[in-house]
């Protein structure tokens, strides 16, 4: 930390100030989601996951925390990286392989997983259609897709979508649920099942109290003093920012499989009472 100046938490963005604060980045839902993903996947340690984008490891760590499964984790970010494997570490967990890897580019062999969870990261990708065309190839025959996309309940303005897009380094385009249903609508893939949220409006005083909390933790102890304000304004900046936009979004919990070439579509469906 002594090596970070203030010039370089300038030009950092949210992903790369989450390695440094090692803020818990969660899946949208956080622990619900990922105790909604167990039980309906019933997960067992026989189970071989494959995470897309685990960050810092929340994911991966609470999935270890309920059942004790053979994790392969990956991220592109070293640092956010190196925090999940210190976490893991620290927690017991051996049954978790973190790999530095790209989405678009598994280094995993054909059908080599039982569940994929994909979270929020289809959003912020580019070339979704390649990033699930990898996430298919390398889940087997029988087994799912988790996908929890973010979405807009209603149009943001474009000075929102241009501060959220500096934020994460990521050209955002405001979709909506209908633009994911539409997304995951090939012949190959079927909705097995799904869940809708909307996120909470949080106030200002709880907002404030999760940024002074983060930055007392002990490891930026060791930063310069003009480093420590530049951070903490920034990454305040940010917390406010994404409050501010998640407060139009909400999320749907997908659960995906791949069709059965025999299977006819389902005629008669049903909804929830």
């Amino acid at each position: 930390m002594k090596g970070i100046n203030a010039k370089d938490i300038a030009n950092f963005d949210y992903n790369q100030l989450i390695g440094i604060v090692k803020e818990t980045n969660r899946p949208p839902g956080g622990k619900n989601s990922i105790f909604e993903i167990v039980n309906r996947l019933h997960l067992s340690k026989d189970s071989k996951i494959l995470e897309i984008g685990t960050s810092t490891g929340f994911t991966s760590l609470e999935i270890s925390r309920l059942v004790k499964c053979a994790i392969t984790s990956i991220d592109i970010n070293e640092r956010s990286l190196k925090e999940a494997k210190n976490r893991a570490r620290s927690e017991g967990y051996i049954n978790i392989d973190f790999v530095k890897a790209d989405v678009n580019n598994l280094p995993f062999d054909n059908e080599s997983f039982n569940v994929v969870i994909v979270g929020n990261v289809f959003s912020l990708l580019s070339n979704k259609t390649k990033a699930l065309d990898e996430c298919m190839r390398v889940c087997k025959r029988d087994g799912f897709i988790v996908a929890i996309p973010m979405y807009y309940l209603k149009s943001p303005s474009k000075n929102l979508v241009k501060e959220v897009s500096n934020a994460i380094k990521v050209d955002v385009t405001p979709l909506y649920k209908s633009d994911w249903i539409r997304f995951f609508s090939m012949p190959e893939l079927e909705v097995y099942w799904s869940k809708d949220f909307k996120f909470d409006h949080i106030n200002d005083d709880v907002v404030r109290f999760f940024v002074t909390e983060i930055m007392n933790r002990p490891h930026l102890k060791g930063m310069n003093k003009e480093a420590v304000v530049k951070l903490r304004d920034k990454y305040g900046e940010y917390i406010f920012l994404f409050r501010d936009n998640l407060s139009h979004m909400g999320f749907t919990l997908f659960i995906l499989s791949k069709r059965k070439i025999w299977e006819d579509p389902e005629l008669y469906t049903s909804k929830e009472v």
